[in-house]
């Protein structure tokens, strides 16, 4: 037998941010404590809104499983005296487990025979252990931050107000916080009736009752709703961008949506447009809209948690609110405008970038000198003098009047005002320097865009762990996880060879230079944590695990590595070379206990087989168009090659014994192996395909 479970936490307004956190640890936590206390279910659903957190368990068993447990009695030697008749240890361990004598075992142990029994331990009903079950919820629900309220001891998101608590229709008792479980939920804050009665514990139901008093339960359900109604109000006007993100953040606000449309003043239309939705949507949670070729109108959206009495009200409330958010990014983009923006630049002495790494003008200085290094490796046509210039900007924005308010208009507005003063070659760059951004998979398009981009994110990289800092756990505060992703992406997407352990290193020497270099492993460090996140990256581009190690070890250079896996990829399939491989492996097991450093170059007086001159002459041969292959990055032929050894290594085996007694002779063959698996090294270790 099983009944449905029904229960509501309501509470004070929940932060946007805690909900969906708070819903997932809620499904995590009932899911692993019904599974520890061997209750078996269908299903479990969770839902809310910011006044509710709601668990929905279907068909909950009525009682636990019941539990076979095996009971360690007393050893051989104390339970059967000498003559082999039960002792009373024997017996008071019967009695104890009201067992009986013939259901007795013996079983080996480490420490030794011991009599054992098998007891049936019945399992409890679940109506009993649900109130406990309950408050383990309460307290065990994550959000990014608590409270506590009154005299209570307990830590919540916010006050808690009310709680429904069903198993079918019998009410499960329980008191928290000064509050006693009911038999009901309550509709909207503004719009419903105190209490409206649960009789029994049924989903379908309860979200039914919620609706018809103005709560939409579900979030993507709620979601669709705002969308919907946003929909309805705007159209007619143009069209609406629906922001994921915002139009969540939104669903997260309110019980039941009730979206209006407003409008601000034409003359805030020459503001940059960013500028005008960043402040609408950051600071407001408000829509915008454009026409149809995709110009901003002079229109948003408002979604409020209440059906407005007076609608002229309300909307006029709303754009006086919107055209004070705009008067001021008006105000602080008019001073803004007044200095050139490489006047800024001195101020940035000012502006501590890390506490131990200096200021915002010392990262400038080595951004100018890493971005020359890079453009020497990347783009060598790009001329000094513009790439100074534009590493020389690269940061002034940051201390502009209309950045600190709206901070993610960094790089924005840096291009923006750079181009107003007739920059318009550099002035992308400033933008594109912060790309990809964590919403979206945007590159650099410039050249410019692409070395301030990866000087930014290595200088960073560089900077913070040679400072001293590190990524733990899950922990990440100095976005260096993202950094390291984005150097990866831009060299894969961009298509650019770049050598990372090379370029790191003269990152390190510029901070050395000005004294902020206090991590003497930050080297190895980074270049251990590169590899962790290029792995990653590979592995979502559909590389097998085996096949990125093949690769992974050797210098960092993603995007001739990304190469390599791509030739591998495509000659994997051919019998040929799966042989190949295999033959590898042998040889890298004949060598693998062998200093590198002891092997003498290869005499060919010493070559007394037929098939041993035959390989070596064939590593003569293959050399110059290997190399050349690999100077080139033509790595499908140069796999193509390698397949030229393999009936030569084949006949090897079959013919030389290389662990000869005689030791010139030895260490030749050695010496003839180690030249022939330098060749295979040289594209990366085989061996883990094998």
């Amino acid at each position: 037998m099983s009944r449905n479970l029904l229960f509501e936490i309501g509470t004070e307004e929940l932060p946007a941010r805690f909900i969906e956190p708070a819903l997932q640890s809620l499904k995590n936590f009932v899911q692993s404590k019904l599974e520890t206390l061997d209750i078996p279910y269908d299903e479990i659903k969770v839902a809310g809104t910011c006044r509710r957190l709601a668990l929905y368990v279907e068909n909950l068993a009525e009682r636990q499983r019941d539990r076979i447990e095996e009971i360690l009695g007393p050893s051989l030697s104390l339970a059967l005296d000498k003559e082999g008749k039960y002792t009373q240890a024997l017996l008071g361990f019967v009695k104890k487990h009201h067992l009986d004598l013939n259901s007795l075992y013996v079983k080996e142990t480490p420490k030794g025979k011991y009599f054992c029994a098998k007891k049936i331990l019945a399992g409890q009903n679940t109506i009993e252990l649900l109130p406990n079950l309950l408050l383990e919820i309460i307290q065990n629900i994550y959000f990014p931050k608590k409270m506590r309220w009154n005299t209570f001891d307990l830590a919540f998101g916010r006050p808690i107000r009310w709680l429904l608590a069903l198993y079918g229709k019998e009410l499960i008792p329980i008191e928290i916080a000064g509050i006693k479980s009911g038999k009901y939920t309550k509709g909207h804050r503004f719009l419903s009736q105190e209490h409206l009665p649960i009789e029994e514990a049924n989903w379908d139901l309860y979200q039914k009752t919620l609706f018809e008093h103005y709560v939409i339960l579900e979030v993507e359900e709620r979601k669709n709703y705002t969308r919907k109604t946003i929909e309805e109000v705007t159209k007619g006007y143009g069209k609406v961008i629906m922001d994921e993100e915002l139009l969540t953040e939104n669903a997260h606000l309110v019980e039941f949506p009730f979206p209006v449309l407003g409008s601000f003043p034409k003359e805030f239309l020459k503001l940059p447009e960013k500028l005008i939705t960043t402040a609408l949507q950051e600071h407001q949670r408000y829509f915008y809209l454009v026409d149809e070729e995709n110009r901003l109108l002079p229109y948003f959206v408002a979604v409020n948690n209440n059906r407005p009495k007076d609608e002229k009200v309300v909307i006029k409330g709303h754009e006086r609110v919107a055209k004070a958010r705009l008067e001021d990014a008006l105000f602080y983009y008019e001073r803004d405008i007044k200095e050139p923006l490489k006047n800024r630049v001195n101020h940035l002495k000012g502006v501590i970038y890390h506490l131990k790494a200096g200021t915002l003008y010392d990262k400038t200085l080595r951004l100018i000198d890493l971005a020359k290094y890079l453009k020497r490796e990347l783009y060598p046509e790009i001329s000094d003098e513009l790439i100074e210039k534009a590493a020389f900007c690269s940061k002034a924005d940051l201390i502009t009047e209309v950045v600190k308010e709206f901070p993610s208009l960094q790089g924005y507005m840096g291009a923006h005002y750079l181009t107003l003063e007739g920059e318009k070659e550099i002035a992308p760059a400033l933008y594109e320097q912060y790309l990809p951004s964590p919403k979206e998979e945007l590159f650099p398009e410039t050249k410019l865009g692409v070395l301030l981009a990866l000087g930014d994110k290595i200088d960073h990289l560089s900077t913070l762990i040679g400072a001293g800092e590190k990524v733990s756990g899950e922990g990440d505060p100095y976005a260096l996880r993202r950094a390291a992703y984005g150097i990866i992406k831009i060299l894969l997407t961009k298509k650019l060879f770049l050598d990372l352990e090379k370029t790191f290193a003269y990152a390190l020497e510029l901070i050395q230079k000005q004294g902020y270099l206090k991590n003497r492993n930050a080297h190895s460090e980074i270049t251990d944590f590169l590899k962790k996140r290029l792995e990653g990256e590979l592995f979502s581009l559909g590389f097998s695990k085996a096949f990125i190690y093949v690769i992974l070890d050797q210098s960092l250079n993603p995007y001739n590595q990304s190469l390599k896996l791509l030739a591998l990829k495509e000659i994997y399939q051919e019998k040929d070379f799966q042989d190949l491989i295999i033959l590898f492996k042998r040889v890298t097991q004949i060598l693998k206990n062998i200093e590198p450093t002891s092997f003498q170059p290869i005499n060919p007086l010493l070559l007394k087989e037929e098939t041993e001159k035959l390989l070596y002459q064939k590593l003569l041969e293959l050399e110059k168009p290997l190399k050349t292959l690999e100077e080139e990055k033509n790595y499908p032929s140069y796999l193509e090659t390698l397949l030229k050894f393999k009936p030569l290594i084949d006949r090897f085996f079959e013919e030389v014994f290389v662990m000869v007694e005689e030791d010139e002779l030895r260490q030749n063959r050695l010496s003839l192996l180690s030249s022939l698996a330098q060749y295979f090294y040289k594209f990366g270790d085989l061996s883990y395909l094998a």
